[in-house]
This record gives structure tokens, C-alpha cells and sequence, in this order.
């Protein structure tokens, strides 16, 4: 017991960030249970009760997903202990079901849902302001703006819960959750309760007529929690006897208390505002001629202040955004601009810092998956920068297919394109190629595996419409046999790329030639060059259904579908089982990790262990497949690139859904192999930062450079190496 939210020293001082100030008022208020699903910015919450749980008596679960765990946490409030979920704000969404009619049916032991809200979206797809959420579904709704208020007002939710027989929301924000502060802490409550359920059917059974009675019933207790909401402790009155009053809630209220001088101004801090305390915020304004409105996101509070008899000065005037986050900078820019304050004082010039957008980690298995998946298809690629025009390519060509020096019989051919640089052209492997298309003789085939063009020779007359409808030169005509003549890669081994003396050549994959749906988790970061192979991202489990949906449309293409282990346990089970039942030839990639990565490695139904890691039966991702019907499923591991693209070119054939799971642990949770470095061999050909994108390995002029602190000893990159120019340091 080793946390330090288990001390029990009631009046002493912690040091917490928000979401373990919630895990300390959810400890301290006596709850049995406890259910989430990892989400920044609230994973921390259970994290935090996790880690004390067994010792305090405290049954803590990551549950699939946020209605799961909702359900959870009210099935335990329904026996008259407390309980609470936390979740992020888009993971609402996801419970919004469960929410809303649970505020019907009530609670009986105090339930808290805690919601982090996520402005500027520092972690997120879209903004939200739970405010608004409480309204819709008639919960009451306290909004912390610092870590001792996400304590006490988790603390005190419980009771006011209790009170009103209704469940109640926390709201925090991004900074209040993960910033740090000074709390005061208080005791453990003992309340030694004994787990009943009241079957009452009456209560719990909401079919129409229940509903509509329990309907009347919430107006009741809505009303007792309007009370409440004036009288609360967290709605704070500061009458300073001034004409302007400033009103806010979250932190944006302390950041406005930072700037004005507090005693200029009257104030109101609002902390429990749904249902919004009318009577208290009347007294209020009964003495002002203006009041300064300031809260993030939607002007909630300034809504509800519109029909009083004063002056409102909300976002409008304020020149404030419902987009994005507040900071001291940008109020003080917004309160000069109606003399509250002075303008900033004028900063030196910022520095000019390179931009550091997220990535995949050096090693990452799902970076070595989506170069397998780009290089389904490959052709020959050059870097006019680098090609100096000495067509020792179409010799090479030439003696690798016919064995003889003679570029008129090469398959590549070198062209000028100005003074200072050169072109080695070749086929690009193009998606429904036009000069298959072209061809009146059905001389010309494409590889649905591969892409690549093959010529019969036996069809071939020569009339050269597909050197015609060929844009890249890529189709010339034999000169002897006055055949079409096709880049073929060479088996996939292209001799050109490996004699080519200055790097100009590459054997690159294509990241245009095929559709991948996306989803939500570390994996979405494929989207980002050199990958650039994801390209949807709506929400959990979506990337499936959307693919569903393209291919119903009329889509001919295979279309992929790639999710996460934990999304798929998640979200991504029922897009399965509609692709199976609706027969969509879609393949689902599970990029399996073993673990939620990006929220911090908690574990999944497929990890082994559960929250409070105890060992746990572990969900086999191909048996849950072919349990939902899906009976082409194969398991591949990223990190041979070869044997994936195999599979993946297999798929390719495939009629039917299909699931494609690759399986390796996350690099940063298992030990470091050995680092790989480069030899004289490189030639800065440059795949390995420009097509692979490994941010271990930097290239510069003369050779590619990777870097030992970052390096996790993968050997992706040496396998992937056409030169055989990196080895291991061992």
C-alpha cells in the first residue's frame, strides 16, 4: 500500500495532479466500486484508485468501454454502495446511452461520473463541453478548476447524490487534470455497507409506463438539486460593492482572477452549475451594471445570464473563441481590449524551435506493419536530386533480362529533365494501370497481389497504344521482337536499385493504390509521412463500419480496416460481426500490442491481468474472430516485413471479410535488443528515414546516421536495407 492516496492523515497536504485528487475524494468518500477506460485525459483517475484498491477493500476495473463500465458502476450503486466511472469526453458519448435513462431510474448508493473534457484537443478528435451534456440528460453537473476542488467536489458529489437519488457528473478539463497542486486531504469514511438489491420493478424497469413516472419524478428531484445548486459551497459570492462582476467557472475563472485586480471587481465562481443556480446568480448581478462572463468552450453560463436585467459581456465582446482553451496571455489580450487590464507586456521573439508533431516510437510494430502494407505494391523509384544520368540502370537492366549490354533492351530507361538534373523512368505500378487498359489484344495483365504489369508476348502485335497511354515513358517497344517491354521488379529484388552508384534508386511502396480506414489509438499516427497509409479517423470501432459502408457503396478495391487490440475489445467486435453477417469484403488489421499504448500501457482483455493486476483469462484475438464468423484469419508478425506483405498479397485474392492480426508487444514495454548502426556501405539512398521513417535513424548528405539513445535494437531497418549497409552493434 504503498500510494500515497492511502495515507491517512486527515488535514495534511498532498501534492496531486486533478485526476488523483478525484481518486482521493472517490477513496476518502467510502466507494466499493470503480470502473473506466483508458482515455487522456482521465485515464490517471483509475489508475490512481487501481493502486490502493485490494488493500481498501475497492474493486477497480478497466472495463471494454465507457457504457461497460457505466452499466458497471451502476450495477453497484443499484446494491446501495458507491461507486464511480470516469472517462474522457468523447467516451461519453459512448455511455450517453446508459446515462440518459439513468437518470430516470435514479441511483441508491451515491454514483459519480467523472468526465474530462479535452479544449484545444490535446488528445482528442473533436471538443466537447459536458456542461451541455448534463443539460440533455438531466444530471447534475459540478465543474472543477483546480485539484482541490476535483477532491472536494468528488467527496462531496457522493453525498449530493445520495441526496438526490441521482447520479452526478465531475467535470474537469485537460489542465485541471494533469496539473499539479497543494491539497488538503481529509478522512476515510467508514460506512460499513452491506450490498441489497430492492427489486422493485417499478424503479428499475424503465418501459414506457415506468418511464413516464420516473420522468416526473426527475422534474421533482431536478428541483431539489436547483436548491441545492444555490446554497452549494462551490458556487462562491464575492461582493466587493463594485458596478462590474466577473463570473466564470473551471479554471478559466482563476486565470481571470490572476489578471484583475480582485478587488476592483465583484466576483462568482460557479462550481456546481447544472441545474444553474438562478436565484444565487440574480443576487448577484442585482448589484452590477455589467458582468464579465469567462469560461471555455460554449458560453453555457452566458446563455443562462442572457434574459437578466444587465449588461452581459460574454465571448463576443470579449473577442473569445468557442474553440480552444484559455491561457493568462490570451485573457489579458481579451480583457485590454475593453480596459479591464493592460495590454502583455511585449515578449522577446519566440524561439525558432523545429515543430515536434506526434510519432511513432522508434521500433514501433504497427510503423514496420504499414511499410509492409505500403510495399504490397512496389516499383522502382529515382530522386532527380540525386541521378547523375549515367545509365548504368538500363546496363544493368539489359544484362539482368537479356544478357546483353544494350539499353535499347533495358525495362528502365534515363531521361534529361533540365541542365542540373536526370530521371531514371520505370513503371509506377498504377492502380487500374491505363496501359493494361489500353491494350485492344488483352496482351497486358496486372497482378491484383502485386500490381505488376506482365506482358504476353504471344498477344503482343506491337502497336504501341500502351506506350501511348503510358504518362510516366515507362512502355517502350523491343527493338527486335517490337514487343511491349515492362519493369517487373525483378522478382521483387530489382538489380537496378542495388548498382545504382549514387542511392538515386529505390524500390518504394505505394501509399495511394489502396483505401485504409483508420481508428483511434496509437496506430492512427500512420496517417503522418513518409507513412502516410491511414486515412479516416471518426471514432472507436468506426474504421471498420466505414469500410463496410465503402464497399456496399460500390467500392471494387480491397478495402483494410485497421484497429488497435484494446479499440477492437472496445468498439471494433460489432463492425466484425456486421461485416461477416452483410458479407463486405473488407480485412480488418488488429494491430495487437497486448496493450491500451497510447494512454500508458494499462492492460486489455488480451493481456493477461486486470486493473488491479491480478491474472485474468486472456481474449485470443483470431478465436474471437472466427467466432464471429470470419473465417479467412491469419497472424503475421511485423517485424518481418516479408512474410507480411505475403499475407497481406494473399488477402488481396480474397473474397470475403477477412482479419490480418499482427502481433508484437510495444517497444517500450520490454527490454532494448541490441542497437543497429551504419556501415560505409550506405550510400544515403535515404529509405530508411524517407519511405520506412524510423525517428532513430537521420540522414544526412553522405550516409544515414541512427542514434543509440532512441535505437530499440528492432532490426526492421537492417532487414529493410537494400545495401546491407546496417548491422548490429553486437
Amino acid at each position: 500500500m504503498a500510494s500515497k492516496l492511502a495515507i491517512d492523515k486527515p488535514g495534511s497536504f498532498m501534492l496531486l495532479n486533478g485526476d488523483e485528487a478525484v481518486g482521493r475524494g472517490a477513496i476518502e468518500a467510502g466507494i466499493k466500486v470503480a470502473a473506466a477506460y483508458p482515455g487522456t485525459p482521465s485515464t490517471e483517475i483509475l489508475e490512481a484508485i487501481a493502486e490502493v484498491a485490494k488493500p481498501l477493500g475497492i474493486y477497480a476495473e478497466w472495463s471494454v468501454n465507457e457504457i461497460v463500465a457505466t452499466e458497471v458502476a451502476t450495477g453497484a450503486s443499484m446494491t446501495g454502495v458507491r461507486s464511480l466511472v470516469s472517462m474522457k469526453h468523447v467516451g461519453l458519448n459512448v455511455a450517453a446511452d446508459a446515462a440518459m435513462t439513468l437518470a430516470y431510474t435514479g441511483v441508491v448508493g451515491g454514483l459519480v461520473i467523472v468526465v474530462c473534457d479535452d479544449p484545444a484537443m490535446h488528445s482528442s478528435q473533436n471538443e466537447q463541453d459536458t456542461r451541455y451534456f448534463s443539460v440533455h440528460s438531466n444530471i447534475p453537473l459540478l465543474d472543477a478548476g483546480n485539484p482541490q476542488e476535483a477532491y472536494s467536489m468528488t467527496r462531496e458529489a457522493f453525498e449530493i447524490s445520495e441526496k438526490l437519488s441521482l447520479p452526478v457528473i465531475v467535470r474537469l478539463t485537460t489542465r485541471v487534470a494533469h496539473g499539479k497542486a497543494r491539497v488538503k486531504i481529509g478522512d476515510f469514511l467508514k460506512l460499513n455497507r452491506q450490498a441489497e438489491f430492492d427489486k422493485d420493478v417499478s424503479k428499475w424497469v424503465m418501459v414506457p409506463s415506468n418511464a413516464m413516472r420516473q420522468h416526473h419524478v426527475l422534474k421533482n428531484r431536478l428541483a431539489e438539486a436547483e436548491k441545492l445548486a444555490n446554497e452549494s459551497k462551490y458556487n462562491v459570492f464575492e461582493d466587493n460593492h463594485k458596478k462590474i462582476g466577473v463570473v466564470g467557472s473551471g479554471i478559466g475563472y482563476y486565470h481571470a482572477k490572476s489578471l484583475l485586480s480582485p478587488k476592483k471587481f465583484s466576483w462568482l465562481k460557479l462550481g456546481f452549475v447544472y441545474p444553474f443556480p438562478h436565484n444565487l446568480v440574480r443576487q448577484f448581478a442585482s448589484k452590477l451594471e455589467k458582468i464579465i462572463v469567462v469560461e471555455e468552450l460554449r458560453p453555457y453560463i452566458e446563455d443562462n445570464l442572457r434574459g437578466l436585467d444587465v449588461e452581459v459581456v460574454g465571448k463576443r465582446k470579449l473577442s473569445l473563441d468557442e474553440i480552444g482553451e484559455f491561457n493568462p496571455d490570451l485573457l489579458r489580450e481579451a480583457f485590454s481590449k475593453i480596459g479591464l487590464c493592460g495590454k502583455a507586456p511585449r515578449r522577446h521573439a519566440d524561439l525558432d524551435l523545429p515543430p515536434r508533431p506526434p510519432v511513432l516510437c522508434p521500433g514501433c510494430p504497427h510503423r514496420a506493419f504499414y511499410y509492409a502494407l505500403n510495399t504490397v505494391s512496389q516499383f522502382v523509384k529515382c530522386d532527380p536530386q540525386k541521378c547523375v544520368g549515367c545509365d548504368i540502370c538500363e546496363l544493368v537492366c539489359s544484362w539482368e533480362k537479356e544478357q546483353v549490354f544494350n539499353p535499347y533492351k533495358a525495362r528502365i530507361r534515363t531521361a534529361r529533365l533540365d541542365t542540373l538534373s536526370n530521371m531514371a523512368l520505370s513503371c509506377r505500378i498504377c492502380k487500374n494501370a491505363p496501359c493494361v487498359a489500353a491494350c485492344p489484344k488483352d496482351a497486358l495483365s496486372q497482378s491484383s497481389k502485386t500490381g505488376i504489369i506482365h506482358v504476353d508476348e504471344s498477344k503482343c502485335d506491337g502497336c504501341g497504344w500502351c506506350i501511348t497511354a503510358c504518362q510516366y515513358g515507362a512502355v517502350t517497344l523491343h527493338p527486335q521482337k517490337r514487343k511491349a517491354m515492362i519493369c517487373d521488379v525483378c522478382d521483387e529484388e530489382p538489380r537496378c536499385v542495388k548498382s545504382c552508384p549514387e542511392g538515386a534508386l529505390s524500390f518504394s511502396g505505394r501509399t495511394d493504390d489502396k483505401i485504409v480506414t483508420g481508428d483511434i489509438g496509437c496506430y492512427t499516427l500512420g496517417y503522418l509521412p513518409p507513412i502516410n497509409a491511414v486515412q479516416t479517423c471518426l471514432c472507436m470501432g468506426a474504421g471498420i463500419s466505414q469500410a463496410a459502408g465503402m464497399i456496399h457503396a460500390g467500392i471494387k478495391e480491397k478495402v483494410f480496416a485497421v484497429i488497435g487490440d484494446s479499440t477492437f475489445f472496445h468498439g471494433g467486435m460489432p463492425g466484425l460481426l456486421n461485416i461477416t453477417y452483410n458479407k463486405a469484403n473488407v480485412c480488418v488489421v488488429i494491430l495487437d500490442n497486448r496493450v491500451v499504448a497510447m494512454t500508458g500501457h494499462q492492460p486489455t482483455p488480451g493481456s493477461g491481468k486486470n486493473a488491479m493486476g491480478e491474472d485474468a483469462k486472456i481474449m485470443k484475438l483470431a478465436e474471437v474472430s472466427r467466432s464471429l464468423g470470419v473465417e479467412k484469419v491469419k497472424i503475421v508478425d511485423p517485424y518481418d516485413v516479408v512474410g507480411t506483405r505475403k499475407a497481406l498479397q494473399e488477402i488481396l485474392d480474397y473474397n470475403g471479410p477477412s482479419v490480418v492480426i499482427s502481433e508484437r508487444p510495444c517497444p517500450l514495454k520490454i527490454p532494448k535488443n541490441a542497437v543497429r548502426e551504419v556501415t560505409e556501405k550506405c550510400n544515403s539512398c535515404g529509405l530508411c528515414v524517407t519511405a520506412f521513417g524510423c525517428p532513430a535513424i537521420s540522414l544526412t548528405p553522405e550516409r544515414a546516421d541512427i542514434d543509440a539513445t532512441l535505437c530499440c535494437g528492432c532490426g526492421v531497418c537492417q532487414a529493410l536495407c537494400p545495401f546491407n549497409a546496417i548491422r548490429s552493434t553486437e
